[in-house]
């Protein structure tokens, strides 16, 4: 019987630390959303195909690459074309990478060995997710692209044609930004 005890207070205080930390990390918030208008950006990236999980290692490639060629970039940009409930997760598409900042654009297109897009500025439906910690990247879309969509849905905006979903990653506001364009 003293072992059933003592099993039932390690797992409640497991239960209670496990619930304090996703807590922490925003699990149980809600998040902040809203319409805003933002770009352009520069995007330097890399095509990834396979598991969403497996992109940190692009962002990482990338990020690096970049900072071999002495350019800084605090900010990662994700674009995810297919939705991980209808495709296969070797099959998922992605672009990974990082945002270039105006000063160092004529740098980037002088090396001439990253791909580039251009994203215009537009209006998107933001969800903002704070970043605590590693973990908050995983927990993030769980958040994320719920509250996106039902404020979609509540506010009877339109996605705008060929919109997919894309994550900001702004490393100095310490937030994850999920976007959607959208029709203003």
């Amino acid at each position: 019987m003293k072992i059933l005890k003592w099993a039932a207070i390690v797992i409640g205080i497991l239960l209670v630390v496990i619930l304090a930390l996703l807590a922490f990390h925003g699990f149980f918030g809600k998040l902040n959303v809203s319409t805003q208008k933002m770009g352009p950006f520069t995007f330097v990236y890399e095509r990834f195909t396979g598991p969403y999980m497996q992109t940190g290692k692009v962002f990482y490639r990338v990020h690096k690459s970049l900072e071999a060629d002495g350019i800084t970039a605090t900010r990662g940009l994700g674009i995810y074309y297919d939705d991980p409930k209808k495709t296969s997760s070797d099959k998922l598409r992605s672009d990974c990478g990082s945002l270039i900042e105006p000063k160092d654009q004529a740098k980037i297109y002088r090396l001439k060995k990253y791909k580039i897009k251009h994203i215009i500025s537009q209006h998107f439906a933001v969800a903002e997710f704070p970043i605590k910690s590693h973990l908050s990247y995983m927990i993030a879309p769980m958040k994320g692209y719920s509250a996106l969509l039902k404020y979609v849905k509540e506010t009877g905006l339109k996605i705008s044609k060929g919109a997919v979903p894309m994550e900001l990653y702004d490393v100095p506001a310490k937030k994850i930004y999920f976007l959607l364009g959208i029709v203003k």
